[in-house]
């Protein structure tokens, strides 16, 4: 019994074997260092090229060995990337939480004081602390998104093959 039990458990990992696959990853990295970023198909992402200086944004729709595609339209090749632009999630997520803490705040006090019936509704000091959360958010703006220049020595691009 317990050798009919084993060989069911191997057919069976053995027919799942056949359904699994690998996706080419894009790098970017920092020579000499751990630090990196992995890209897969169906990230956002946005490139600086080299040839023509053009800024293509979008979906990677597929990885080749060499270039990667992006939206279905645009092929780069990897030796043509001038710049990898990438959003941290710290600060996107701080600026999003200042700037929906600032208006929920403001919107809160409004419906707070037209209940009460207050006058004036909204006093100065929730116009102030919500407004200077809503220009604090909005001056993160430029915090995130990060340029990395590709120039073999600070960062470099390359993709892990993995379809052989």
């Amino acid at each position: 019994m317990q050798r009919i039990k084993k060989s069911w458990i191997f057919l069976i990992l053995f027919a799942l074997g056949f359904n699994l696959g690998a996706q080419n990853i894009f790098i970017v990295e920092r020579p000499g260092t751990i630090k990196n970023y992995k890209f897969y198909s169906g990230d956002k992402i946005k490139i600086r090229t080299i040839s023509n200086d053009t800024l293509i944004s979008g979906t990677i729709s597929i990885i080749y060995d060499s270039s990667i595609i992006i939206d279905d339209a645009n092929e780069i090749m990897i030796g043509n990337i001038a710049a990898i632009y990438r959003k941290p999630w710290g600060f996107n997520f701080l600026q999003y939480l200042t700037v929906l803490s600032g208006i929920a705040y403001l919107g809160i006090s409004t419906i707070n004081g037209l209940i009460n019936s207050d006058n004036p509704i909204v006093p100065e000091e929730t116009l102030i602390i919500s407004g200077s959360m809503i220009a604090f958010g909005v001056a993160l703006t430029p915090l995130t998104t990060r340029k990395y220049k590709i120039d073999k020595e600070k960062w470099r691009v390359f993709i892990l093959d993995f379809t052989d």
